[in-house]
């Protein structure tokens, strides 16, 4: 490891690139973590003295004589679609990595985005498999190896967890989080629709408050939904399919108003949807749709049943805008 980018961590100043190599060779051995703790020790107490009696942090550093090998941070990714980003560095008072105290843990999150129009498989530390649909992005942090088994969700995703009793794996959102012991489920929660769905396939899910209390639990085949506006939680047995067949390319649409299927429309093909017809909003659809066919041939589905009439507009460097009249 080159001293220098230490030093530049350490003072605030590391550029990405940098700071992604240092976090590198920190993951690769508990002798690193060790070194880097006394080593933020040293510098600590050698920054109170600096320019006094000649004292500097090159003057005691110690020498790493070894080059460090790089390694990817995960194994993981699964499409081209993921990305990956580091997008916190935290400093919290506790045991550091494997148990090891010291003043500051230092840990790194990372966020998988699945983007609007595209949805990403990907499998987490653990062995957790998770398929992200259209704009929704999973967040956890480094801890999350150590069994700390915590993510959060901004939008819609499907679950077949690990299972591992002696670390509970929990799944936090704007709203309502989920506990899992075991299990394959689907969540919905979107921030802008301001609402929270979860759909139990198999095993057993409690379904948490913001402050991590447990308010009930769900069996398989029912589903919870949140709605932020009346803060109320209604369970109610369903056919599950209908939740969970966006996975496979399906989504099934129940009496669902056209405002509605609009946003999500808009999530699957990345596209602006503009509703100018009054009335329309109101109108509402029954029936499945092919997510995977073009855009074109999904609106002329709905046009079967509904007074929909529309006009697609390409935009450069712009989502493709579409009117319905």
């Amino acid at each position: 490891m080159d001293n220098n980018i230490i030093i530049k961590y350490l003072q605030g100043t590391a550029s990405e690139a940098e700071i992604e190599t240092f976090f590198q060779w920190l993951d690769e051995s508990e002798k690193h973590r060790n070194e880097f703790i006394e080593l933020k020790k040293i510098w600590a107490l050698t920054s109170k003295f600096e320019n006094k009696e000649g004292v500097s942090w090159s003057d005691i550093q110690p020498e790493f004589s070894k080059p460090v090998k790089k390694r990817f941070l995960y194994s993981f990714i699964k499409n081209a679609a993921v990305f990956i980003l580091l997008i916190g560095i935290g400093a919290i008072a506790q045991y550091f990595f494997f148990g090891e105290k010291d003043e500051h843990v230092y840990a790194r999150s990372f966020a998988v985005t699945a983007p609007a129009g595209q949805m990403t498989n990907i499998e987490l530390p653990d062995g957790t498999l998770v398929m992200l649909n259209s704009g929704t992005s999973l967040q956890y942090n480094s801890e999350f190896s150590s069994g700390k088994r915590e993510v959060y969700l901004e939008g819609e995703a499907f679950f077949d967890v690990q299972k591992d009793v002696e670390h509970p794996f929990t799944v936090k959102s704007d709203y309502l989080g989920v506990r899992v012991y075991g299990t394959s489920f689907n969540i919905q929660a979107y921030p802008e629709d301001r609402e929270f769905t979860a759909t139990l396939i198999e095993g057993s899910i409690g379904l948490l408050d913001k402050n991590g209390y447990e308010l009930s639990k769900l069996e398989p085949g029912e589903k919870a939904f949140f709605n932020d506006s009346t803060a109320s939680i209604e369970i109610r047995k369903v056919d599950t399919e209908m939740y969970t067949s966006w996975k496979d390319g399906l989504v099934t649409f129940r009496n669902e108003k056209m405002d509605y299927i609009a946003k999500q429309i808009e999530r699957w093909y990345n596209v602006e949807i503009i509703i100018q017809k009054e009335g329309l909003c109101d109108e509402r659809y029954f029936g499945t749709i092919l997510k995977n066919k073009p855009i074109d041939q999904i609106l002329d589905v709905l046009k079967l049943t509904t007074s929909l009439e529309y006009e697609i507009v390409p935009r450069a460097n712009k989502p493709t805008l579409i009117y319905w009249k």
